[in-house]
């Protein structure tokens, strides 16, 4: 136990994202928990409205007796967002880290090391369910006038909770990967392997919400509230039955049938983690030995081909070409910058889809679109989604972050540094172009969209996902992460990305609130945003240009 514990602290302190990293100098110790601080006010707003939402919701319920099953529902839907995120990062913590062949030859089991690993994963998860859980137990604590062991409860469900989720994305993960290191391009079969883990675990959660709904019809439903006594809860819980134990014992903390719910249910999860470590063994080192080896093809080139191989280009398209041969080519970048980037549209419509009446309200939205009166306002949101989906996407936050140690070959490429930013941005920008043409024409085919909508939003759309982007790549620039030991830490584990998504859901934010405040016409719409996108541009563009250069040369590789 001792040597987990050890093992879960070096792995745990290595890290180089916001939570992790070395002990350093008392300065950078401060501006690590200023970041941190910055992290938790950032999301306190989003945290407040769930609550706020939670305690309306309750007040809605209790009269009819099934205030318990908000806590149900709340907890379901927590595990299975836990669950999908959990795919994420356990592929990236437990395959593309690349430590495991320097951690075998210590003196540890390999379940030690798998238990480390697990367990590093999982204080991850607690960040996720923190503003998820937080505010359930919380809001829910207080409307009903909990004692001090409800909240003690709490504690050991918020504690145990992300276990079970995360221990079955886990075994999705380990049983796809076990199966991409058989072959000589492993680094090809661990890409191809991972975006499987995703889709299955994606598929999964669309089972399981379509499940849970397909279980009763409307009047079944019905009568199920209506019955009191939390009748409800059984259904609510039905995407992870499990919870039903943890939301019992928060009902029940006063009563032995509360403490008998916590037992099950920690029991449980220990049991789970137990079973887990022993098929570990079998599956996850079996799928991690010799991933740092790889395959390569000899070919002998004609004069032809070697002349087409070494044609001359501008420096900018070769450098472009460069970037995004690493994006493809990188397992941790081709999961977390170039997957999510096909992934968006699945994610935003899964929900909807995995409903019972997902067609019924998709033609319902048709519909609201179709309006003349409310095109403005679609083109705003529209235009929101892209700047959001442009923020969360890794590539230009980290595009001098993923350089790493090597951030010195490019001091002695004859290209200027004026066009390796050019070329990082456009890199960021064509792979948020693709999410936006997926979008588009899913929204094409499921929303009508009329023609001239679909060209105004992708026309509007361009500068709005440039602006994230250069914004990602100014401030890569001016704190890159260059010191990791694996590439998932300069994608997953870079507080620059945190920067990025905030500055793209401010920004969406603000175009939403001018959309709905003013219900804005479409040409108004469509020329205000165009005019205000491309001035902020220019200005980025300029300052990227000026200052740009003088960043870049004052870093050390």
């Amino acid at each position: 136990m001792n040597k987990t514990f050890s093992l879960t602290r070096m792995l745990w302190k290595s890290g180089s994202g916001l939570f992790g990293g070395t002990i350093g100098k008392s300065g950078s110790q401060v501006k690590r928990y200023l970041l941190i601080g910055l992290l938790f006010a950032a999301f306190l707003p989003l945290a407040f409205t769930l609550g706020t939402i939670i305690a309306k919701l309750y007040d809605a319920l209790a009269p009819i007796g099934q205030e318990g099953s908000l806590l149900g529902l709340g907890l379901a839907v927590s595990s299975v967002v836990i669950f999908v995120f959990g795919i994420f990062y356990v592929i990236n913590v437990y395959y593309f880290s690349q430590d495991v062949e320097h951690l075998l030859p210590l003196p540890v089991k390999p379940s030690q090391i798998l238990a480390a690993k697990f367990s590093v994963t999982l204080v991850y998860q607690y960040v996720t369910e923190l503003f998820l859980v937080g505010p359930l137990l919380i809001a829910f604590g207080i409307k009903s006038g909990a004692g001090p062991m409800f909240y003690l409860y709490g504690i050991v469900v918020f504690a145990a909770l992300p276990v079970i989720p995360l221990v079955i994305a886990s075994i999705i993960a380990m049983i796809v990967m076990r199966f991409t290191n058989v072959a000589k391009h492993k680094d090809r079969y661990r890409m191809i392997g991972g975006a499987v883990a995703v889709i299955i675990g994606l598929g999964a959660n669309m089972l399981f919400q379509r499940y849970t709904r397909a279980s009763l019809n409307q009047q079944e439903l019905q009568d199920l509230l209506l019955s009191g006594n939390n009748s409800f809860m059984d259904t609510a819980v039905q995407m992870f039955p499990t919870v039903k134990f943890a939301a019992t014992a928060l009902m029940n903390e006063l009563a032995w049938k509360g403490l008998a719910g916590l037992v099950l249910f920690v029991a449980l999860s220990a049991l789970v983690i137990v079973l887990f470590m022993l098929l570990g063994e079998w599956l996850y080192f079996r799928g991690v030995m010799g991933m740092s080896e790889s395959g390569s093809k000899r070919k002998a080139l004609s004069s032809s081909e070697f002349e087409k191989q070494t044609k001359q280009s501008s420096a900018l398209k070769a450098y472009l070409v460069k970037e995004m041969r690493i994006l493809l080519r990188t397992p941790a970048y081709f999961i977390n910058c170039v997957l999510m980037c096909f992934l968006w549209p699945l994610l935003l419509l899964l929900p909807v889809l995995a409903q019972s009446g997902g067609t019924s309200a998709l033609s319902s939205l048709a519909d609201f679109i179709g309006k003349s009166d409310t095109t403005g306002v679609v083109l705003c949101v529209g235009i929101a989604l892209f700047l959001f989906v442009a923020g969360a996407n890794n590539t230009a936050p980290t595009a001098i972050s993923r350089e790493g140690s090597s951030m010195f070959v490019n001091k002695y490429l004859p290209v200027p540094y004026g066009t390796m930013i050019m070329a990082k941005a456009l890199s960021g920008l064509l792979l948020c172009c693709v999410t936006m043409v997926l979008l588009l024409a899913a929204g094409a085919v499921l929303l009508h969209l009329p023609p001239l909508l679909v060209v105004l939003l992708a026309v509007a759309g361009i500068p709005g996902m440039l602006l994230v982007t250069l914004f990602g790549l100014l401030i890569d620039i001016n704190f890159p992460k260059l010191h990791w030991d694996n590439e998932q830490k300069a994608v997953k584990q870079n507080i620059n990305v945190l920067f990025s998504t905030l500055f793209s859901v401010a920004i969406a934010a603000v175009v939403v609130f001018l959309g709905f405040y003013f219900k804005l016409s479409l040409p108004i719409a469509f020329g205000g945003m165009f005019i205000l996108f491309v001035g902020l541009n220019v200005v980025l563009y300029r300052i990227l240009m000026t200052k740009g250069p003088v960043w870049l040369d004052r870093i050390e590789g």
